[in-house]
């Protein structure tokens, strides 16, 4: 499996990089030249319950290993990688996820001739001016061809019609590769696309984020005396069977929100890792109605059988986010909600993690103080990836 550095290799306009690229031989003639490159950008949701998280990883079935596995197919060729917004745990799932895939022009244009059945371009005399493809335009490369050269009008908009046809949906989550198209639209799709968007050579699926938004959902008050049975929300959320102090984790969230904190204290940090741990998180805390309008909800049915149950939706937003980041502090929110912990210890947490740096002996004394119940990770099936925004509509 290649270094995430020759991943990265195809996020750059680079051209010798992305030569670099192990090409088969259905696309070894393709010129080399910059305008010939056209970037994608994929929405895509996928349920995380039996994926090792979205980056690929050895032996194990990730949600970028069925991207590049599918667009490989696509495109007939011997490589293929994706570049995406980031990393998820295994057992995440996104709603609104964002990766990126750069192909040749060539490919372009074979795409459109699969999708018209004839040809994927048109031939113009430019007319003592060039006709520039449309991902040219927009990235502001010029082909610097001859004024009377002809040109192949690219439609990457269609191209982007085509690719998301063929991403709606795939990866069975039965674990088994389906033999037809038939057994595609008929047993459940585990990752879908729902939009295909042509963007610029600079645009980075990571770093050109504006922000992203969390969802966790947690179950609580199910003691009913009965077995859990198995239904769907069990799969994308935090079951409890203690019912939680609301109040006082609407006060806790409240505690974190909205201003610049030091969360080095409750965040995974590899040793020697550079990173920035001081952020600002936007949190909003919110049951979700059993019912409404008298007609029953997206909540499961024994939660509706039960009138101590309650279901919450944690809300967290920020332009960056810490690994395990919101899972921790879902962790802590629910250690309020237990009385596992109170307000007054968690602001004094912060407080001193604020105020003291990375290498303060002050600040390693107070960390001895921290309970063990304000660390506790929320389990990965609660969280999704609701959405990303960008400075660009994708």
């Amino acid at each position: 499996m290649p270094h995430q550095r020759d991943r990265n290799a195809l996020a750059t306009p680079d051209r010798d990089r992305f030569a670099s690229i192990t090409l088969n031989s259905h696309t070894s003639n393709i010129s080399n030249t910059s305008h010939d490159i056209h970037r994608f950008a994929i929405r895509l949701s996928f349920d995380g319950t039996t994926y090792s998280g979205f980056q690929s990883q050895p032996y194990q079935n990730t949600i970028q290993d069925q991207i590049e596995h599918r667009l490989r197919n696509l495109l007939k060729r011997d490589t293929v990688r994706v570049i995406g917004w980031g990393r998820t745990d295994a057992g995440v799932h996104a709603k609104g996820a964002v990766v990126t895939v750069d192909l040749w022009g060539k490919e372009v244009m074979e795409l459109l001739t699969r999708r018209r059945g004839g040809g994927g371009g048109k031939k113009k005399k430019s007319g003592g001016k060039v006709l520039k493809d449309a991902t040219t335009m927009s990235n502001g490369h010029d082909s610097g061809e001859d004024d009377n050269d002809q040109t192949t009008v690219v439609d990457v908009d269609a191209a982007a019609t085509f690719l998301l046809s063929v991403l709606k949906q795939f990866a069975c989550n039965t674990g088994t590769t389906a033999t037809s198209s038939h057994e595609y639209s008929t047993r459940y799709a585990s990752i879908s696309a729902f939009s295909v968007t042509p963007v610029p050579l600079t645009f980075d699926a990571r770093y050109s984020a504006k922000w992203k938004r969390y969802i966790y959902y947690i179950c609580s008050g199910i003691n009913n005396g009965e077995t859990v049975q198995p239904f769907v929300w069990s799969r994308y959320a935090w079951l409890i069977r203690e019912s939680l102090d609301y109040e006082g984790m609407v006060d806790a969230a409240k505690m974190l929100s909205g201003e610049e904190h030091n969360y080095e204290w409750m965040c995974v940090i590899q040793e020697g890792e550079l990173r920035n741990t001081r952020r600002t998180v936007h949190l909003n805390i919110e049951t979700v109605p059993v019912k409404v309008n008298g007609n029953d909800t997206m909540v499961p049915y024994f939660l509706q059988q039960n009138e101590n149950s309650v279901v919450y939706k944690v809300v967290a937003t920020s332009d960056f986010f810490l690994y395990k980041m919101v899972r921790r502090i879902v962790g802590l929110l629910v250690a309020i909600g237990k009385k596992q912990a109170d307000l007054t210890t968690l602001k004094r947490c912060i407080g001193v993690y604020d105020k003291y740096g990375a290498a303060s002996d002050d600040r390693e004394g107070e960390r001895m103080k921290i309970p063990v119940k304000l660390l506790e990770t929320a389990p990965a099936k609660g969280l999704c990836l609701d959405h990303i925004e960008y400075d660009i509509p994708i």
